[in-house]
C-alpha cells in the first residue's frame, strides 16, 4: 500500500521535472517580416466604429541562447476608416515599436522587459484639426516555444504596456484657435499563437494575433479611445548569423 501511495506524487514530481529538462526549441537570430491582417473595432465619444485593415511589421532578434533581444516595429502607415458623420473621412497614421530583452528562465520559457512607443496622427476635416499624439512605457514580454515534430514549432507570446504616458496635441485649421495639449494614459496587451516551419532561408510562421488598446485622459480621468482587434498573420524570418 506504501508503494502505491508514493506512485502519485513521484509521478507528479517527474512531469514537473520534465519541463525544466526539455529539449530547447530552435532559435536562432534573425530579421523578419510579419504581414497581419486584422478586423477591429474602435470606440470613443462619437460612438462606435468597425474596420479591417493590413500592414507589416518588422522584426528581428539579436542575441544568444539564454540573453537576446527582440524588436518589433511598424512603419508610420495611413489606415483609411469608414467616414463617419463626426469625424468625416478619418485617416489615421500609426506607428509602433516595440524592444525586449528576454531572458530564458527554462528551457521553453523566456521573460523580457523593455519600451513599448506608439505615435499616431489623424486629421479630422469635419472638426478642421489635427490629432496626434506619442505615448511610450515599460513592456513587459512572456514567450513559450515548444519544439514539434517534422521541424516545426509552437510559438506563444504575450506582451503588455500597463501603462504608457505621453499627450495628445490639438492643432485647429480655423486660424483661430490655439493647439491644446491633453496629457493622456494607456495601456496596450497583444498575444500571438502560431506554429513555425523550418524553411532552407530560416522559418516560416502561420498563426493568429490579438491586441488590445485603451486610453483616458489624465487631468478629467475621461476614457479616450479604445480599439480591440484579431487577426491572422504570416511571418517569414531570414537567418542570420
Amino acid at each position: 500500500m506504501r508503494v502505491r501511495s508514493m506512485r502519485a506524487p513521484l509521478l507528479a514530481a517527474a512531469l514537473t521535472a520534465s519541463c525544466f529538462v526539455a529539449a530547447q526549441a530552435h532559435e536562432a537570430n534573425y530579421v523578419g517580416l510579419q504581414l497581419f491582417a486584422v478586423a477591429g473595432v474602435h470606440k470613443d465619444v462619437a460612438g462606435t466604429q468597425y474596420g479591417a485593415g493590413i500592414g507589416p511589421l518588422l522584426q528581428a532578434r539579436l542575441g544568444g541562447r539564454r540573453l537576446a533581444l527582440r524588436l518589433e516595429g511598424i512603419p508610420v502607415v495611413a489606415i483609411p476608416q469608414r467616414a463617419s458623420a463626426y469625424y468625416g473621412q478619418a485617416t489615421p497614421s500609426i506607428g509602433i515599436f516595440n524592444a525586449t530583452l528576454g531572458y530564458r528562465v527554462v528551457p521553453r520559457v523566456s521573460f523580457g522587459l523593455g519600451e513599448t512607443v506608439i505615435n499616431q496622427r489623424t486629421p479630422l476635416p469635419n472638426l478642421q484639426q489635427v490629432v496626434s499624439s506619442r505615448l511610450a512605457g515599460v513592456r513587459y514580454a512572456l514567450r513559450y516555444t515548444e519544439p514539434l515534430r517534422g521541424r516545426r514549432t509552437l510559438e506563444a507570446n504575450l506582451g503588455a504596456a500597463p501603462t504608457l504616458w505621453g499627450s495628445d496635441v490639438y492643432v485647429y485649421s480655423d486660424g483661430v484657435t490655439s493647439p491644446t495639449v491633453k496629457a493622456e494614459q494607456a495601456a496596450e496587451i497583444d498575444a500571438s499563437l502560431a506554429v513555425g516551419f523550418r524553411r532552407p532561408y530560416g522559418e516560416m510562421l502561420v498563426g493568429l494575433r490579438a491586441l488590445n488598446f485603451s486610453a483616458k485622459y489624465t487631468a478629467t480621468g475621461i476614457a479616450g479611445d479604445r480599439n480591440a482587434g484579431v487577426g491572422l498573420f504570416v511571418e517569414f524570418r531570414k537567418a542570420i548569423p
